[in-house]
């Protein structure tokens, strides 16, 4: 039995004691936990600052290139010049500014400016540049690719390769007016007193402006007279004949130089095209019948650069040869539209390159201001 006693008493089982001076090194512990050596943190160690990574010159000038380029498209934008964008210039410049982001990326310390400059150059390149311009044309109206002298020449109020003094001696549109209802009635006339034919008249003159040549709209004007047209069939191909004798007739007499000529028959028309335009290759057996003349009373339609002549067409409609019934639809349609008989003949005039009597003196001047010779 192990007693009290012998601890006390004795040292046996109970740890040596120091030798004389203590241990060496010897640890010392706060008397409490609590003590201040232990609560108090120690200090931290600050990191060793790294030495700063110099970027690659050659990352800078990819970066340069992407953002230069990027900030001339972003111009040539605001100022809607989608042709310039697209142009040959620009594209190679782009590859170029390409070339040189890509091989950024291939240089160690140029990598990241490389990424920043092919981002750039991502978003903002000829491509979506390009494409915002011509949207942007687009919905204002104003894309046009023209150069100010494009748009100079646009606003010619002439036509191109015809002379102003021409146009001016010519006969103006009020004139021209006035001798389109004159042959009309006179051709009327003669038809109703040979064949008994009655008329309808459809629809009503109207003028549109003349293209100059230049991209533009002429003061000249293109006359469209109304039509008129026979109440009554022509079947035979030997009436046909004689009312177109009949027309040249008053053609002649009424001072208009070139007799009909059949645009129906024109040798220099392929077979299938005159089945296409005209039913058939034989008259015949054609549906419809196609003559025209110019109508030119001096010799100014002789004159170089003279306004083009006016035109008159006959033109005669017979459904009983219409064995495919592509004609009767058109028929039916103008019909329907505005009341044009199925059958029977048309006198249709045309005036070309004509200038209106009030708009002479705004045409001299106009002229007289325009860089164009």
């Amino acid at each position: 039995m192990v007693t009290r006693s012998r601890f006390v008493a004795k040292h046996d089982g109970a740890p040596p004691t120091p030798p004389p001076g203590g241990y060496q090194r010897a640890r010392q512990f706060p008397s409490s936990p609590f003590a201040p050596e232990l609560t108090m943190p120690f200090a931290p160690r600050e990191p060793e600052p790294k030495p700063a990574r110099r970027r690659h010159w050659f990352g800078w000038a990819a970066l340069g290139a992407a953002a230069g380029l990027a900030l001339v498209l972003l111009i040539q934008l605001a100022m809607g010049a989608t042709d310039t964008i697209y142009g040959t210039t620009m594209i190679a410049l782009q590859l170029v500014v390409a070339a040189v982001v890509i091989a950024a990326l291939f240089v160690p310390n140029a990598r990241f400016l490389g990424a920043i400059a092919l981002t750039v150059a991502v978003i903002l390149n000829v491509g979506t540049i390009g494409a915002a311009s011509a949207l942007q044309s687009s919905a204002a109206g104003t894309y046009d690719g023209e150069t100010v002298r494009d748009k100079t020449e646009q606003e010619y109020p002439g036509i191109r390769d015809v002379d102003p003094d021409l146009v001016l001696q010519a006969e103006s549109l009020e004139q021209m007016q006035a001798r389109f209802d004159s042959l009309s009635e006179a051709i009327r006339t003669e038809l109703t007193d040979r064949f008994g034919f009655t008329w309808v008249r459809i629809g009503e003159g109207s003028t549109r402006p003349e293209r100059n040549g230049y991209g533009g709209e002429s003061m000249l004007v293109e006359y469209s007279a109304p039509v008129w047209a026979t109440e009554q069939p022509i079947r035979t191909e030997a009436q046909k004949r004689e009312v177109m004798a009949a027309i040249d007739d008053v053609l002649l007499r009424e001072g208009v130089y070139w007799p009909l000529y059949p645009l129906n028959e024109d040798s220099g028309i392929t077979d299938d095209s005159l089945d296409k335009l005209y039913g058939s290759a034989d008259p015949a057996t054609q549906v419809v019948w196609e003559w025209y003349t110019e109508v030119g009373g001096t010799d100014l339609m002789y004159e170089s650069g003279a306004p083009d002549p006016s035109l008159f067409y006959a033109t005669i409609t017979d459904l009983t040869h219409d064995d495919t019934g592509v004609f009767r639809q058109r028929q039916e349609a103008e019909n329907a539209s505005d009341g044009t008989p199925l059958e029977g003949l048309q006198l249709f005039f045309l005036g070309r390159q004509l200038l209106s009597e009030a708009d002479r003196e705004a045409f001299e001047q106009a002229i007289a201001d325009s860089p164009i010779d």
